[in-house]
Order: C-alpha cells, then structure tokens, then sequence
C-alpha cells in the first residue's frame, strides 16, 4: 500500500479538504472504506498521517512527507515508463488510447482517415483501469468521466459536462404521474418522437425498491455515481445485471426489463422511458486525460480536436 498510486491520491485529496467525509464524498468512495484504508497506511508507516481536531484534519508533519514523496514517486514512474515507451518502436507509429465511455469510439474513423499509417489501439474501459494505465505507462490517451479537472500527474483537457439521470420503463406505474408538461391536455399519446424527460420529483423510493435494477459494473466510475444515487434514495436495489454500454441500458428500458441511470448525453429525443434529474444533481466531466510528461505528437493533437469535435464543447 505503501506505493499504492490510488492512496497516494486518498491522501492528497484529504489533505486538500481537511475531512474525511469531504474527500470521500469527492473521491466516490464511502467514508468508513476511506477512514479504513487511512488507518491501514498509518499503521504501516508508523506514524499518523493527520491530527484528529474539533476543526477538521490538519496534516502532520510525516503527512507532508508521504505527500511530497507520493507526488515524487508518480512523477519519476511516469517519466521513466514514457523513456521506456519512447525506446520501444512497437510504440512510434502507435497511439494507445483507452475509452471509458462509447461515445470517444466515435473519433476513431475520423482519426484513422486523417492518419492512416498511425496505429490507434483502442481499449474499451473504466475510468480507475484507465488513470492507473496512464500513470504506469501503459496507455497515451484515454477518455475518462471525473468530478474534478485536476489531477497531480495527468492532464485533463474537458470535454463536456454532465449529470446522471433515473430512467425508469414508460410502463412502470410511477412513470405515468410524473411526465408533466409532455402528455397533452386530452391525455392523448403525445406525436412520436416527443422527449418524455422531465423535471418533476423523484418517484418515492417505495415504488422503485422492489424493481430491478441494470447497473454498471463494479468497480467503474459510474457504478461509484449510481451506489451513491441509491443510497441518497434510501434503495437497496435488486440488481438484474451489471451493463457497461449506455446503448444496451437503453435498450433494456426500452423493452421493460429494469430501472438504470444513464447520463444526460445519452439520452435521445426519441426514447420512450422516463427519465428525472437526481438530488442532489451528480455531475461530472468527460475529459481527455494525458500524462503531464509527455509531449504531444501532431498525431495525438488531431485525435484530442476529433474529440473536442465529437463532444462539441459548444454545447457546455
């Protein structure tokens, strides 16, 4: 744990909010799994990290030592794993780009028809495998959702904004109550192709909870912003299956089969399914994250305006 990159990170972000309830909520992880993981640290290093005051956390002096060695030890792992790529010719003609989320796969055409003679080896995954293969070497570029634009060793260049949303099937019993302002006065079907979002209260949690449920997977940024969605609405969902592709959830709502959360992006006009802005609001950013170290090839320039393109950041 000790050169543990995701604790270096739990450790700054405590740092910088003098809470732990506040670094948990901003690193999407619950507070007894942060406080825990704190404690197993210390242990190990034999010294607390942080003092225990009526006012919050204040760093010890052996805090700022992990911390100043922490952001030392990523930045010489990620300069040395760059030499290492630079050394490999596998890697010159070669962009390793991760997505963690279907709508970046859209660049690669685009990309491949600008540089045909790049090899752009794409990767479908989640927003932790992604920063930890950019940090190790592993990957160039990587699409990845985030609440924050900063980070100690990546570069965050946004690509949009957005917030999770509630879907719930057009025959669920609660979604007929609460499609205000988009069924028409005489109760007629409203004309094909008419959005049925819309800004009414959440359904309450007892006519959702003996629902199934389609969630991301374990383990992804999403699932963090979905477990954080349903315990804000006293749910213990019964999950149906845990799906990464918002295409599929979609489909699945489509034909009945379960609630999901989906982000505003993918939400289209002509979807049937109800869907409700959650409160609190959980935002975050799309960005195209890179590791500080390296320098830009003009392959890697046209593939970051393809995205900005395919986002368009005109619509923030």
């Amino acid at each position: 744990m000790l050169f543990d990159t995701r604790m270096i990170e739990y450790v700054i972000a405590i740092s910088e909010e003098h809470s732990l309830s506040k670094a948990a909520e901003r690193l999407f992880i619950t507070q007894p799994a942060l406080s825990q993981r704190l404690k197993k640290l210390e242990k190990e290093l034999g010294a607390p990290l942080f003092l225990r005051e009526p006012a919050g956390l204040s760093i010890t002096d052996a805090g700022r030592v992990y911390i100043n060695g922490g952001r030392s030890i990523l930045q010489i792992k990620q300069e040395a794993m760059a030499k290492l790529s630079s050394m490999d010719h596998r890697h010159k003609d070669m962009i390793r780009f991760g997505c963690a989320t279907s709508r970046a796969l859209e660049a690669v055409p685009q990309f491949r028809a600008e540089y045909p003679e790049i090899v752009l080896s794409t990767r479908r995954c989640n927003t932790p495998t992604a920063k930890e293969d950019l940090i190790m070497g592993r990957m160039d570029m990587a699409v990845l959702l985030t609440p924050t634009l900063q980070h100690g060793v990546l570069e965050y260049l946004p690509l949009s904004s957005s917030q999770a949303f509630l879907a719930i099937p057009a025959q669920h019993p609660a979604a007929g109550a609460h499609q205000e302002g988009f069924l028409p006065e005489d109760g007629t079907e409203p004309p094909e192709g008419t959005p049925r979002r819309n800004g009414t209260a959440l359904p309450e949690a007892g006519s959702l909870e003996e629902d199934y449920f389609i969630l991301s997977p374990s383990g992804s940024y999403s699932r963090e912003l979905e477990d954080k969605a349903l315990k804000s609405m006293g749910i213990r969902p019964r999950i149906l299956c845990e799906i990464a592709d918002n295409e599929t959830k979609r489909y699945m709502l489509h034909k009945n089969l379960g609630n999901a959360f989906l982000p505003e992006y993918s939400i289209q006009k002509e979807d049937s399914f109800v869907t409700f802005p959650l409160t609190p609001p959980l935002s975050f950013y799309i960005v195209a994250a890179y590791p500080k170290s390296i320098v830009l090839s003009e392959p890697m320039k046209c593939l970051l305006k393809t995205l900005l393109t395919i986002f368009d950041t005109n619509a923030w």
